[in-house]
């Protein structure tokens, strides 16, 4: 895989949570925090994950470490999340564009939420947020059902699809 193979696996990431959160903000507000008994409560405390998770990634791969995560209590409206979001999203952007392909196969290394020294190659990590970002797209999608919401389709392949139209 190289730069140019992760530069449109982030153009899905992005393109997915746009939709995904379309699908969300669907919804009466309130229903974006009631309790599902999901991995992470709500419908909003999902979206803070998956936030928090490509916020973390893109501080450690722009050489931060920083061993806290994102807390739905930082972030209690989803106006206030949403912002956030908007500016991690500027800061992949930015990353994406300035990425090489020689960095890649380099190792990064940083304390995961355990605390724990973890070193693994960037490229590995780049890949790792897509798919565990995918993961929780999913369960926002059966949060939104729940909810009495219409779910949006995020596949890879209806991205592709829209590119092929595009």
């Amino acid at each position: 895989m190289d730069v140019n193979d992760l530069r449109i696996l982030y153009t899905f990431n992005h393109w997915a949570n746009a939709r995904t959160r379309l699908a969300v903000e669907s919804l009466p507000e309130e229903q974006l925090y009631r309790d599902l008994k999901n991995s992470f409560g709500s419908i909003h405390g999902t979206l803070v994950h998956l936030c928090g998770a490509e916020d973390i990634w893109l501080q450690r791969l722009n050489g931060a470490d920083p061993g806290v995560f994102m807390k739905a209590e930082s972030y209690p409206s989803y106006a206030e999340l949403r912002s956030k979001w908007t500016e991690v999203e500027k800061g992949w952007e930015q990353y994406m564009t300035e990425v090489k392909d020689d960095l890649l196969g380099r190792s990064l290394t940083f304390h995961n939420l355990k605390g724990e020294q973890v070193t693994q190659l960037v490229g590995q990590s780049l890949q790792h947020l897509v798919n565990h970002s995918t993961y929780h797209r999913g369960q926002i999608t059966t949060m939104v059902r729940q909810c009495g919401g219409t779910p949006v389709g995020t596949d890879l392949i209806v991205f592709y699809r829209e590119l092929k139209k595009g």
